[in-house]
């Protein structure tokens, strides 16, 4: 009961939109609209991808229909393409915008996954997934083809948020059950030193989930069990943290996601706020956007975040099984 007034409070005063519009905005009117709802995928006919003559003709005779995303996860944006995981699925959905396809992986044919949590994508474009269930890194090329893999051997106990620094060739993998952030050099394949270790002080962390990096090549961790938002510099160095525990919006009550815009504007989702918080590169509250529900701009359990280069957000909301989109407005005018 409590909780439900607390969302009735939050909603009321912060987070609905403008019951009228077409598509809902934040902050509201009086104030100058800064998000924008723009859609929501559940499929790739959400992106106007059309299945091509002889697919249609398969589907008629097999009586298969469109593949609907069941429970998606992690979130990566990158040339035009948009990777989600589905961990209900156990399958990675690859929206190819730009030439008009869609393709899924379902893991190796020796080993399918079992939990596919995170996806992040090299220079090359070549495809990496982290499952939590096997203990490992699942890497593919462009068209989806195994690769190779990062096994427990490497040390990993349970893999979920993962990010690659394309400039300096380097895997970043967070490992939640460890509370580290493994680290592997893509150019000679051999292990780095972990970033972070159990606990709760300044270089600790509690249960890392997602992370990111931003164009200066700094990692964001959701440090999620110490309730804050950790940075460490491009040379693996602690730099800064902020967030703590709490039930009203600046704190975190279950923080997931993360992604961080051009400006260094740091997004976060909050699973239990059904929510997302945007905070100034120093911490300080800027805007919250969604609330609880199934309508558009609403979210249930939303999970990951991604920002794409032409200032769209895309948010797992995972169960109400689909992707939303929304325009960070003026992204590229200001």
């Amino acid at each position: 009961m409590k909780k439900k007034i607390l969302y009735a409070i939050l909603s009321s005063i912060f987070l609905l939109p403008l019951a009228a519009a077409d598509k809902p905005v934040w902050p509201q009117p009086p104030e100058t609209a800064r998000i924008a709802y723009d859609k929501s995928i559940t499929k790739a006919e959400d992106l106007e991808i059309e299945k091509g003559f002889f697919a249609k003709i398969w589907d008629f005779f097999a009586g298969s229909g469109d593949t609907v995303l069941v429970k998606p996860f992690g979130i990566h944006v990158d040339d035009g393409k948009i990777y989600v995981t589905d961990t209900g699925l156990s399958t990675l959905f690859i929206f190819d915008t730009l030439n008009n396809s869609q393709f899924t992986i379902q893991g190796f044919k020796s080993e399918k996954f079992a939990s596919p949590i995170d996806v992040a994508t090299d220079k090359k474009g070549n495809i990496y997934v982290t499952d939590s269930i096997n203990r490992a890194v699942y890497i593919f090329n462009k068209r989806g083809i195994a690769l190779r893999k990062i096994g427990s051997k490497s040390g990993l106990k349970r893999p979920t948020g993962i990010a690659v620094d394309k400039e300096r060739e380097v895997l970043y993998v967070s490992d939640t059950l460890s509370s580290e952030i493994k680290r592997f050099s893509l150019k000679d394949k051999n292990m780095l030193p972990p970033l972070g270790s159990k606990g709760s002080g300044g270089g600790e962390l509690n249960r890392p989930t997602f992370i990111t990096l931003d164009e200066e090549g700094r990692l964001y961790v959701c440090d999620s069990m110490n309730f804050r938002i950790k940075v460490f510099g491009k040379d693996g160095k602690y730099s800064r943290a902020f967030g703590s525990l709490g039930n009203t919006i600046g704190n975190f009550s279950s923080p997931r996601g993360i992604a961080v815009d051009r400006d260094g504007n740091i997004y976060v989702t909050d699973t239990l706020f059904n929510a997302v918080q945007i905070f100034d590169p120093k911490g300080n509250l800027l805007l919250v956007f969604g609330s609880e529900g199934s309508g558009p701009g609403e979210f249930y359990g939303p999970e990951d975040i991604a920002i794409s280069k032409d200032g769209k957000a895309y948010v797992t909301d995972s169960y109400n099984m689909r992707v939303e989109v929304f325009d960070i407005l003026n992204y590229n005018n200001e």
